[in-house]
């Protein structure tokens, strides 16, 4: 199970960071401003919850306004084993014979609006994914059947406590779709994040058009050091002859370039 889980993970990572590699690869110094555009064989997807789906259309329209825990090393995509903080400030060496993960967050990390992320949202966008509410589907829910507990005993720290020990526990975490969503929100409607876009990501969610596109625009106040590069987002839906082509002007990562994405894998 924890290669197939590794290998699943790494696919839907690498599809996302491949759309980044060959244009950043022959760049100079990066420049600010502009757009990434890329094409994706995708329809529009069918939510805005990364807990609910598991569709390219969903994480590559969705992803730029989000933040994750750890990911997959963005300089070292196909990897399967080779991990980095997002959110958290370095990768904890396990405790307890590999049962136990502390996590500590970093600084100064915010949502969108402004209000701080701390180790609670953490905590309840985990339980989203883990232990969903009556009538909310999480389609990785089996992915942590090894997971007994997650915990904030304070607001910069979060502890998974593990049923057993198993190598399938970082490639689950790692998944690209584990998005951060905000506590309090999920408490108020465990299922708007399925109809609404409100992260912590590299861009702010600016609008929806039905059918049409997802706009955003750059969060200035982004947690890794000069990203992203682009200044604007815009995913474009076309009902034209190229139905089933999603047409991108964000890239799923913070930048559009590859010194934007080492500052990312060490930050």
């Amino acid at each position: 199970m924890a290669d197939g889980l590794r290998h699943r993970i790494a696919a839907g990572s690498c599809a996302l960071l491949a759309l980044t590699w060959s244009a950043s690869a022959a760049e100079g110094p990066p420049k600010r401003g502009g757009t990434l555009t890329y094409l994706i064989p995708a329809d529009s997807p069918p939510s805005f919850d990364g807990h609910r789906e598991g569709t390219f259309a969903m994480v590559h329209a969705t992803a730029p306004f989000y933040s994750t825990l750890i990911r997959i090393n963005p300089v070292n995509p196909s990897s399967t084993t080779d991990f980095v903080c997002d959110l958290c400030t370095g990768m904890p060496e396990p405790g307890d014979g590999g049962k136990t993960y502390v996590f500590e967050l970093r600084d100064g990390v915010k949502f969108h609006d402004g209000t701080p992320l701390t180790a609670a949202d953490v905590k309840a966008s985990w339980d989203h994914i883990i232990s969903p509410p009556e009538g909310v589907l999480s389609v990785r829910q089996s992915y942590f059947m090894m997971v007994d507990s997650v915990e904030a005993p304070d607001p910069k720290t979060v502890v998974f406590r593990l049923k057993f020990a198993t190598t399938a526990f970082l490639p689950a975490l790692a998944d690209p779709r584990n998005f951060i969503y905000k506590k309090t929100t999920l408490e108020k409607d465990p299922r708007w994040y399925e109809k609404n876009i409100e992260g912590s990501g590299p861009f702010k969610f600016v609008s929806w058009e039905t059918g049409q596109s997802i706009n955003g625009v750059r969060n200035p106040d982004y947690y890794h050091p000069g990203c992203p590069i682009s200044t604007d987002s815009k995913a474009s839906l076309p009902r034209s002859r190229r139905r089933g082509l999603m047409r991108c002007a964000a890239t799923v990562l913070p930048s559009n370039s590859a010194a934007c994405r080492r500052r990312r894998a060490t930050s």
